[in-house]
């Protein structure tokens, strides 16, 4: 596979040296820095491209970088085209394909929302509703983005409460300028590619209000299907389902989430869709914005 990183170098000596220290963290890549390119373009040719440690090693040496998007993954480019199309088979062929009972993470949300007098969130990924509905319950105010027209329609028939929901996907947000008390999202995150992850969190966490809480739930390590697939690039793979599914730990977690105010992590398991026999490891994640 190849990664192309945009980067603000100029001069050569420093794109030779930069190119020297990364070879021998990554002895068995194909490098190399293009800097009559307007973007100074990094170009990483591998197997497996560890795109994150990349970013971690030119960060720490003051050195501007972020992921071309369309160069990522070209197997698996989670295009929003690709995205509307696989959710909408999904919920077209099961449409309340994880029940009705909201997930662990959603309840355990609710509690956090409400002992810190929450009044209105955002939820990306809103799905059928399934997890709104507890919110709403408790007097929580709730915006919704969902990328399958499906899946809104579902929503709109079972939904007992006031939601404005945002058909689109969440690659493309914000939708809107609106700050929340607190953003929910269970499930989704780890379906993205390493620069769809972290722009997510950036729009997220500009749309909290200081003071706010986000509440993340993703997959972990842990879980039973870790490994499952072909292998796309590190702890991400691609489903029989043709899935791409991402894979945190602790250390991936402080990666992602350590600059937009991590409080607390903790693992909590999730059932796998209606059936109570099986179950998932997933982490939750707790940020607050400061005030």
């Amino acid at each position: 596979m190849v990664e192309i990183f945009k980067t603000n170098i100029t001069d050569q000596k420093l794109a030779d040296w930069v190119s020297e220290q990364l070879r021998k963290e990554f002895d068995e890549s194909t490098i190399n820095l293009d800097l009559d390119d307007h973007d100074r373009i990094l170009r990483v040719e591998a197997e497996v491209v560890d795109s994150e440690k990349i970013i971690e090693i030119l960060t720490q040496l003051g050195i501007f970088v972020k992921i071309i998007p369309d160069h990522l993954c070209p197997s698996k480019k989670n295009s929003s085209k690709e995205m509307e199309e696989q959710w909408e088979n999904c919920f077209r062929s099961n449409q309340a394909v994880w029940g009705f009972e909201p997930a662990h993470a959603a309840v355990l949300a609710n509690e956090l929302f409400i002992a810190n007098n929450i009044k209105n969130i955002l939820i990306p990924g809103f799905g059928y509703g399934r997890n709104a509905q507890l919110f709403t319950d408790s007097g929580i105010k709730v915006t919704g983005i969902e990328i399958s027209e499906t899946a809104i329609d579902v929503a709109r028939q079972n939904f007992k409460g006031e939601v404005e929901i945002i058909q689109g996907s969440v690659t493309e947000m914000p939708f809107n300028s609106t700050s929340y008390d607190g953003i929910f999202c269970h499930g989704l995150l780890y379906l993205l590619n390493v620069a769809q992850r972290l722009e997510m969190l950036n729009v997220c966490y500009n749309q909290l209000k200081p003071g706010g809480y986000m509440y993340f739930s993703v997959i972990s390590k842990k879980a039973s299907s870790y490994g499952n697939g072909k292998q796309i690039a590190p702890d991400t793979f691609v489903n029989a389902q043709g899935v791409q599914i991402f894979f945190y730990d602790s250390d991936t977690i402080q990666k992602d989430f350590g600059y937009y105010g991590l409080q607390e992590t903790f693992e909590i398991s999730e059932y796998s869709g209606t059936s109570k026999n099986a179950s998932f490891d997933f982490i939750s994640i707790v940020c607050r914005k400061p005030l």
